[in-house]
């Protein structure tokens, strides 16, 4: 039979077919025969029996262990199979957003720099290779090159028909043409200054210069206080006395009236690239600087000419070389009137005249010196709060204050203050009470006024007059003529450098328009889709930032359980001001804004003056009405503030844009704007904003333990900046004069990346920046972050920045990112390397 059969069962192989012999019987073989025929098999041990038995149950368990594995294989691999079918990868931002910034930061950064070794290298390494500093610029950064973008808006704009745009839309197009018209400012010559001159009193060229060699100088006599009236009045100047209406530091609610030394010594618009600080302006603490020698002669145009006269002073001694360069250019300036409006039948000979005009000048830059010298010697450099108690006086007790210094230096005293007051308030609707309304007075500009009170009553009237005459007619001089204008330029290059640059004169009248009609040229750029657009982000971004602030200022140790809570509120309160004016875009409201305001297409300086009357006007109209918080800022300047004394932040409107906002990802948006509203934010809370509190009072909120951690905290910025050196210059950083505006930085940057992390756990994963999908969001922000400092500078202007309250930028970036740990631990930066020290100086 078959060992095997196949009937229904499978066929496990061909049947087996027999031989024929296969029915007989074989012989029987002995052992050996059967064993090799393969019969018989040997009977084994019991080892190789436990043997065979062991080896059937490792196959059992091998096979079992197979099988486990190939299951669990299985399981997981169904797993993941669901998931990644549910879950959708993270995709690439492909708008026009996300490439531009990628391109931008592509091109910024220098690939072969290490993170961790020099961030600010690696991030803006090429920064300067792709944006090339135009000649106009001794610095170039984003900044700059927004707010050169801004003017090239407006720019086209203005030159557009414009007849259905409201008045003051159609005024700002006619103070730009009137600028712009240099044939009719050639034309009309000197006559609009000397018309000036007129209207306040002053001669049409200095009395000092003696043309007619008739002056009787004994017998000649000055009414200085009533021609510094008129200037105060009619341009807005300070010269001599300086004179403001501020919100009271102790109640924000009110106006006060402040004086003190000179502090708006030129009101006309710049006509040069000077950085614009923070309007967070110290109240009453007066920030002397060197005004009456610089800010003036820094206002000039383009030069066409050589600049023979000044180029003999090349190799002299700096400080021989800056006086002689003064002096120069005030003689030069003297005799331009001279010619102008001298009687053409002087007896004078040329060399006489020159020579009086120099020695005009010399006496000039000698009297400069003295004022300026009265002002630095009673400056301060106390800590801030001192400033918590600033006296207030009435003009009887400063007259009295006054006439005892006078006397003391053997002078005439005279009555001044309260003929000034009211001398000025005559051109408005107020009428003062000089028992009950005080003037605030710093102890420094106490002694400044009643110094310079006796100073003048033993100065000769023409001398006084020459002074104040040049103060006068150097403000209105760059406005006018290409002569005039070429004049400064050539000063202005002999006192910097030879690579100094001036803005081309399209710049300089649309940022002339900019300052002067600001909200009128914004209602022209203002689109009314920024309501429910562009606003609602930022203010939901400040709401983050203010709530990160709030969580920081909940860890700081520091900080006792009274002062926190004051913070708290302090930002609760905190206002901002985002764009522009709610009001802007009515027609209506703007034209009430700007009432009383006269513009004519072809009288430039005559524009500027009248528009500086009306706000002189508004300002004093405004001492007995409630202060109800303002913008600082026109929508259209690249700058954000905040304002110590109204507890507000103010975000104009091109802030709003790129190259600070609409990078295309939250992380880029906070990196960059983020930082900047952070810092803001800080500034209340800072080494001077500590001083105000909620409502803008300069009143002590802070216990005396908070102060003193403080203090000490502070301590760890001011060493830490100071250590920084400008290479090109050898210089330090001053880490104390920077102390505020450093400490905001880092604050800034830790409050926004904060902000970033909650806003991104609510709204979900960002997606993947082309070229950069291998960052997190938490690296692109930092990205952000520095690339915002990127830029490139003169020598020049590196001397200049290290004077500033502000670090320069590459330390504004290296010093909050060094302090910042998470920053180390998103580049995975060992402890130790550079941009991550053991020592971290850190407050909120």
């Amino acid at each position: 039979m078959n060992a095997w059969s196949d009937n229904d069962r499978d066929n496990m192989g061909p049947p087996v077919t027999r031989a024929a012999s296969a029915n007989s019987i074989p012989p029987l073989k002995n052992g050996s025969d059967l064993r090799e025929s393969g019969y018989l098999i040997d009977v084994g041990s019991r080892t190789a029996r436990f043997r065979r038995k062991h080896k059937n149950k490792m196959l059992y368990l091998l096979s079992f262990i197979l099988l486990f594995l190939l299951l669990s294989i299985a399981i997981a691999m169904a797993v993941l199979y669901v998931k990644q079918k549910n879950k959708k990868p993270i995709p690439l931002c492909l708008s026009k957003e996300c490439l531009r910034s990628a391109a931008n930061l592509a091109l910024s950064m220098d690939p072969n720099a290490h993170p961790c070794e020099d961030f600010y290298q690696y991030v803006c390494g090429n920064w300067a290779k792709e944006h090339p500093r135009p000649d106009a610029f001794q610095s170039f950064d984003w900044f700059r090159e927004k707010q050169s973008k801004v003017y090239a808006t407006v720019r086209d704009f203005l030159n557009k028909n414009i007849t259905n745009q409201p008045l003051p839309v159609k005024q700002a197009k006619d103070l730009y043409t009137a600028c712009m018209d240099t044939e009719t400012l050639n034309k009309r010559g000197l006559k609009p200054i000397l018309k000036q001159l007129e209207l306040l009193g002053l001669p049409a060229y200095p009395t000092y210069i003696n043309v007619t060699d008739d002056t009787d100088y004994a017998a000649y006599d000055f009414d200085w206080l009533e021609a510094v009236i008129k200037i105060k009045v009619q341009l807005g100047m300070d010269v001599l006395i300086g004179f403001d209406i501020f919100t009271d530091p102790k109640n924000s609610s009110i106006y006060k009236l402040v004086m003190g030394s000179p502090e708006t010594t030129n009101p006309f618009p710049s006509m040069r690239n000077g950085k614009k600080r923070h309007i967070g302006r110290r109240s009453l603490v007066k920030e002397k600087i060197e005004q009456y020698k610089n800010d003036n002669l820094y206002d000039i145009l383009d030069d066409t000419n050589g600049a023979k006269g000044f180029k003999s002073a090349e190799n002299k001694d700096d400080e021989e070389k800056i006086t002689h360069i003064y002096k120069l250019f005030y003689a030069e300036l003297i005799k331009l009137f001279v010619v102008e409006a001298a009687p053409k039948s002087y007896n004078l000979t040329e060399l006489y005249l020159d020579q009086n005009i120099f020695l005009a000048a010399n006496d000039y830059y000698n009297f400069s010196n003295d004022m300026y010298e009265l002002e630095a010697d009673n400056d301060t450099s106390s800590e801030d709060d001192e400033y918590l108690n600033i006296p207030e006086y009435t003009v009887y007790e400063i007259q009295a204050h006054t006439d005892m210094i006078v006397k003391d230096n053997n002078g005439t005293a005279i009555p001044i203050w309260k003929r000034y007051v009211e001398g000025v308030f005559n051109t408005s609707d107020v009428k003062l009470n000089f028992n009950t309304d005080k003037i605030l007075v710093s102890d420094p500009d106490l002694m400044y006024m009643s110094l310079m009170a006796a100073y003048l009553s033993k100065a000769s009237p023409v001398l006084i007059e020459l002074y104040v005459w040049i103060k006068v007619v150097e403000v209105m001089a760059a406005h006018t003529t290409t002569e005039l204008r070429i004049l400064f330029q050539r000063s202005y290059e002999a006192l910097q450098s030879r690579d100094s640059y001036t803005p081309s004169r399209t710049h300089q009248c649309v940022s002339a328009v900019n300052e002067m009609l600001g909200l009128a040229v914004s209602y022209a750029i203002a689109d009314a889709r920024f309501f429910y657009n562009t606003k609602p982000k930022i203010e939901l971004m400040l709401n983050e930032l203010k709530n990160a602030l709030a969580h920081l200022v909940g860890q700081a140790r520091w900080l006792d359980d009274d002062t926190k809570l004051a913070t708290y509120q302090k930002i609760i309160q905190m206002k901002t001001l985002i764009g522009f004016p709610d009001w802007l875009l009515n027609a209506e409201k703007l034209e009430e804004y700007y009432q009383g305001i006269e513009v004519n297409p072809k009288t430039h300086l005559e524009n500027l003056i009248n528009i500086i009357q009306v706000k002189i006007k508004k300002a004093l109209n405004k001492f007995r009405i409630g202060n109800n918080g303002s913008w600082a800022t026109d929508p259209i300047e690249v700058n954000a503030y905040h304002t110590f004394q109204e507890n507000t932040i103010t975000v104009p409107l091109v802030m709003l844009q790129y190259p600070f906002f609409d990078l295309g990802l939250d992380s880029l948006n906070y990196g960059s704007l983020g930082t900047i509203l952070g810092h803001e934010i800080t500034h209340g809370f800072d080494n001077f904003g500590r001083l105000f509190d909620k409502n803008g009072n300069l009143l002590p909120w802070w216990t005396n333990e908070t102060i003193n951690s403080f203090v000490n905290k502070t301590q760890c910025f001011v060493d830490q900046y100071s250590s920084y050196i400008v290479p090109e210059l050898g210089e330090h950083v001053d880490g104390k004069k920077t102390l505020g505006e450093n400490i905001a930085d880092n604050g800034g940057l830790r409050e926004a990346l904060a902000a970033l992390r909650e806003h991104l756990r609510k709204k979900g994963p960002e997606q993947k920046l082309p070229g950069f999908e291998h960052l997190s969001s938490e690296q692109l922000f930092f990205l952000s972050f520095g690339n915002l400092w990127c830029g490139t500078s003169t020598k020049e202007t590196l001397k200049s920045d290290l004077s500033d309250e502000h670090s320069p930028q590459i330390f504004r970036a290296r010093g909050a990112l060094q302090n910042n740990n998470d920053f180390a631990k998103t580049w995975k930066c060992p402890t130790g390397s550079p941009m991550n020290p053991s020592k971290k100086c850190i407050i909120f």
